[in-house]
């Protein structure tokens, strides 16, 4: 399943007088009271196997066959259980056999049931330790989206892991960056910082540069590129600060070395509003990770090749990381980049 997640925080059901939930524990499940998770418990099932050859034989003789064990054995191992579970007659014993009583019918079912949890839960461990179940929580900048990897990834992931949760959050890499660092993510593709590699670790995925969109019919439409000092009086569509403040003041820095001073007419969050306001004759925009098959109509791309700002895109993930489904992930992605564009 692949989630889109708007908000971090799960949704928290009210309960009420139940003890607070321990690490490991389930959240739809009380905790085990202090008097049943005790050595008593664990003294009446390790009977358990014995009592259901019993119960299912009908006979002392067969069961213990069954088991491998002397018969004495296993009729200590029935008297033991039955004086555990508060003497309580399991079976009455007959000239040919035993019969099961109704106390020990009710406790076959349980048992069959208790027995086939335990192999339940042994099998979901394996599998969560495999990286076969689980939740691998996936966050990205716009820039990511743009590029085929990242879309492919995904699909590929949910058809080889269809039991793993995939949640996907779409994020600013200043915000993935702090999440991942506080495991709410699992894997986060940013625009990179040079202080990535200390902190996580890390994957090259590409690299992203500016262009500028402006209409087809515009004046500057007729050349292949355009310099930053012709976009001078153009009012410019600009990523936005509050999602992007570094970045922000990168381009502006970028304009100031070639003494141009930004016309910022509207602030954008996203290359597709920074298009249709383009199409409507808003302004010009300088955006990134923009594509030409992507352009709405009337509008094109065009180079900027005085701003030399490349954003490195990188894949990050907590260094040391032991989780089989974050290594299943990052293997798929060196793969997918590993492959002739």
């Amino acid at each position: 399943m692949l989630h889109l997640a708007e908000d971090m925080e799960a949704a928290v059901p009210a309960t009420g007088d139940t003890a607070p939930a321990t690490a490991g524990s389930s959240s739809l499940s009380p905790n085990v009271p202090r008097d049943v998770a005790t050595l008593r418990t664990l003294r009446i099932a390790k009977h358990f196997p014995f009592f259901l050859a019993v119960a299912e034989e009908q006979n002392l003789h067969r069961a213990a066959e069954r088991l491998n064990i002397a018969q004495s054995a296993l009729s200590r191992r029935i008297a033991d259980l039955e004086r555990e579970l508060g003497n309580i007659e399991l079976f009455e014993r007959q000239a040919r056999g035993v019969a099961i009583t109704k106390a020990g019918q009710v406790l076959a079912t349980d048992v069959r049931r208790i027995l086939l949890q335990i192999e339940d839960a042994r099998r979901n461990t394996r599998r969560i330790a495999e990286g076969d179940t689980g939740v691998l929580r996936v966050a990205f900048s716009e820039a990511m989206l743009r590029r085929p990897v990242l879309p492919t990834v995904l699909r590929e992931f949910r058809t080889l892991y269809p039991e793993v949760e995939l949640r996907a959050f779409p994020l600013t890499s200043d915000a993935q960056r702090s999440r991942l660092l506080t495991d709410e993510i699992d894997v986060a593709f940013v625009i990179d910082e040079i202080t990535d590699g200390d902190q996580f670790a890390r994957l090259a995925v590409g690299l992203d540069r500016f262009v500028l969109v402006l209409p087809e019919d515009h004046p500057l439409a007729e050349k292949q590129s355009v310099g930053l000092a012709e976009l001078a009086n153009e009012p410019l569509l600009w990523p936005a600060r509050h999602t992007s403040p570094r970045l922000f003041d990168r381009m502006i820095a970028a304009f100031d070395a070639l003494g141009v001073s930004p016309n910022i007419a509207v602030e954008v969050s996203a290359v597709d509003i920074a298009y249709e306001l383009v199409a409507a004759r808003i302004g010009l925009g300088v955006v990134t990770a923009a594509r030409a098959d992507r352009t709405p109509p009337g509008v094109v791309l065009r180079d900027l090749p005085d701003l030399d700002l490349p954003l490195p895109i990188s894949m990050l993930w907590p260094k040391g990381s032991a989780s089989p489904l974050i290594a299943r992930f990052v293997k798929l992605v060196e793969s997918r980049l590993a492959e002739p564009v």
